[in-house]
C-alpha cells in the first residue's frame, strides 16, 4: 500500500528463532524488564520545627528537614546595642544558648560545672621594689659655641699645612666681629644641641654658614660698632 513503511530485514540463514515474548529489532535480542516490585513507604512522622517528610527517592529515606543551626543564623541585621553593647558574663552567655536551643525545639544545653579554683580566699599583696632605668638620649645639649669652625672642628675638613691656618684665622676674625650680634641674638636660648646635625668624621661636603642677622642682634651689633667709632678716635 502506498505510504505504508516496510522493513527491508532479512534474517540470516540458520539462526536461531527469537523466543516468544521477547521482540526482534534489528538483529539484537532485547530483554524485557520486568516492573520492579514497589518500595515501601517509611511511617510518616511529625517532626517538630520541620517541614513534613517528602517521599524517599530510590529507596531512601529522606534526611531531617529541621535546621540545626536555625537558632543561630539570624538574616536581620543586628543593632547597636548588639554590636558594641554585648557585655555578657561567662554565666549569661551559658544561659542565652540555653534559651536558643529551647526556643529551637531542641533540649537545653547542659555546660559541665566549673572546679573550684582555690577555696582559700586570702589577697596575696605583692610589693615590687621599682626599677630603674639609665636612659641615655641620643643627642648633647651644651652652652651655646660662639667661636666654632664646623667644616674644619666637627666635619675634619683640612686644606693643607699652609692654607688652613689662614682658613681657621679668618673665621676667627669673623666670629671676633660677629660676637656681639651673636650674644645679642636669640637672648632667651642659652643652650644649644647637635640634635639635626651630622656625626663628626660623616662624609659632608664643604658648606659656607652665613652670619643670621635678627632685630636685637643687629640692634647691639650697631651699637658696638658706633660706640667704638665714637671711643677710639
Amino acid at each position: 500500500m502506498p505510504g505504508q513503511v516496510r522493513s527491508t530485514f532479512s534474517p540470516r540463514a540458520g539462526a536461531a528463532p527469537a523466543p516468544a515474548g521477547r521482540p526482534q529489532t534489528g538483529g539484537l535480542m532485547q530483554a524485557q524488564a520486568k516492573d520492579p516490585l514497589p518500595m515501601p513507604m517509611p511511617p510518616k512522622e511529625t517532626v517538630p520545627g520541620g517541614d513534613a517528610p517528602k517521599a524517599p527517592i530510590l529507596g531512601v529515606a529522606p534526611r531531617d528537614n529541621r535546621d540545626l543551626f536555625d537558632a543561630y543564623v539570624r538574616l536581620e541585621p543586628p543593632g547597636r546595642e548588639k554590636v558594641f553593647g554585648a557585655r555578657e558574663t561567662e554565666k549569661e552567655l551559658e544561659l542565652r544558648f540555653s534559651q536558643l536551643e529551647k526556643d529551637a525545639g531542641r533540649e537545653r544545653i547542659l555546660f559541665p560545672e566549673k572546679p573550684a579554683l582555690t577555696a582559700d580566699e586570702q589577697q596575696v599583696t605583692r610589693n615590687l621594689a621599682p626599677i630603674a632605668f639609665a636612659v641615655e638620649p641620643s643627642y648633647v645639649v651644651y652652652r651655646r659655641l660662639y667661636f666654632e669652625e664646623k667644616n674644619a672642628e666637627r666635619y675634619g675638613w683640612d686644606f693643607g699645612a699652609v692654607l688652613q691656618p689662614l682658613v681657621s684665622t679668618a673665621y676667627f676674625i669673623s666670629d671676633v666681629v660677629w660676637l656681639p650680634k651673636h650674644c645679642a641674638s636669640f637672648p632667651h636660648r642659652r643652650f644649644d644641641t647637635n640634635a639635626g646635625l651630622c656625626w663628626p668624621g660623616d662624609p659632608v661636603p664643604y658648606l659656607l654658614y652665613p652670619p643670621e642677622f635678627t632685630v636685637s642682634g643687629s640692634l647691639v651689633e650697631t651699637a658696638v660698632i658706633i660706640g667704638l667709632a665714637v671711643a677710639i678716635p
